[in-house]
């Protein structure tokens, strides 16, 4: 049996709480630069710039993705999936004001060429959005086109590419070492995971689509396993290799404090998902989805909190940093928000089946 049924937003509570997310990240961004705390709280706003765009960028790329394989069985959750999309265009005014600021938080051997690199992302990023506008106007039937078939494998190259350069410009140039050539790989990969996760996240609670909720626990159950597979091809080569650059790295991701972020992020995003995800049954209900999805969102932004902050040596602890977790829950709002307002403006969807 088909029905139709509305999508609506996230309701006025949570957007309430995302506007005053939003307020506070902004009034700690401001305060920052008075009270010079700057290298603290600016990494915070650039770690959730990476997860935020990375996830809309990731989620525009599955949509393509599913045309291109011509996956209609997730019709019922598209308009959930293609909501982050929405933040994209304000994404690309972020991460210019990211940029502008570069001075006050990247260290001294990465400001080499920092407007030349500021010009290139911007492009890059514009072009991103304008690809993904061509792959989120189609809706309905003519998703599934020879023309949206044609925009779809065109945002998929643009995404591996953008996604890629502004992992080498905001993440490996923070090193003075060689961090691994797998990062880029990593980064649009972990997008891609992360949109997985955003969709089943919200199918869980705004569908009734049960077919819909397995087949994408399915895939994150699959995904969280790629996804520890190139984790693990960028420790092996440098285990076997004994590369001295590389070897460095990893072992002071190991140590200290960033020991918990290491153990923490393998565990939320590969052990979680697969030991609760293991069972068919698991997959066709919501607390064992919501669970597995939520970890390894939580997982993933750890992972760029981990390669952002580890090699920033003078992110202070403290006050500082809690200016700097007001910054990146100031971008959450605005992704959720800008979610939130698509998810409105969406036309019904079909449901074929319900249930718990």
């Amino acid at each position: 049996m088909s029905t139709l049924t509305p999508v609506r937003g996230f309701g006025p509570a949570l957007t309430t709480a995302c506007r005053v997310a939003v307020a506070l990240g902004l009034l700690a961004l401001i305060a920052s630069f008075p009270l010079g705390v700057t290298a603290a709280v600016l990494p915070g706003f650039a770690t959730a710039w990476l997860f935020f765009a990375g996830l809309a960028a990731g989620a525009v790329a599955l949509s393509a993705a599913t045309r291109i394989a011509q996956g209609r069985f997730l019709e019922p959750v598209m308009p959930l999936l293609e909501s982050a999309g929405a933040f994209l265009p304000l994404a690309a005014v972020l991460l210019l004001a990211l940029l502008a600021v570069g001075r006050a938080w990247l260290p001294e051997h990465a400001q080499q060429g920092l407007a030349a690199l500021a010009v290139r992302d911007f492009l890059a990023f514009c072009l991103l959005a304008w690809a993904a506008r061509r792959v989120l106007r189609r809706a309905g039937p003519d998703r599934w086109s020879e023309a949206a078939l044609r925009d779809s494998i065109v945002y998929v190259l643009i995404f591996v590419a953008t996604v890629s350069l502004w992992t080498i410009d905001l993440v490996m140039k923070l090193y003075q070492g060689e961090p691994s050539g797998i990062v880029p790989a990593q980064a649009f990969m972990a997008s891609f995971v992360a949109a997985i996760a955003w969709t089943a996240l919200l199918t869980c609670w705004k569908s009734h689509s049960v077919t819909a909720r397995q087949d994408l626990g399915r895939m994150l159950f699959g995904f969280s396993a790629f996804w520890a597979y190139l984790v693990w091809c960028s420790f092996l080569p440098v285990w076997y290799a004994n590369l001295p650059g590389e070897t460095a790295e990893i072992v002071l991701r190991t140590e200290g404090p960033w020991r918990f972020f290491s153990y923490a992020i393998t565990v939320s995003c590969f052990l979680v998902p697969v030991l609760v995800l293991f069972s068919e049954a698991a997959k066709r209900q919501r607390i064992p989805v919501t669970i597995a999805a939520s970890f390894v969102l939580c997982g993933l932004f750890a992972e760029r909190a981990l390669l952002v902050l580890r090699p920033l040596t003078q992110v202070a602890l403290g006050l500082p940093m809690l200016g700097g977790a007001l910054a990146a829950l100031g971008v959450l709002g605005l992704f959720v928000l800008n979610a939130g307002v698509r998810l409105e403006r969406q036309a019904p969807v079909e449901v074929r089946d319900s249930g718990a």
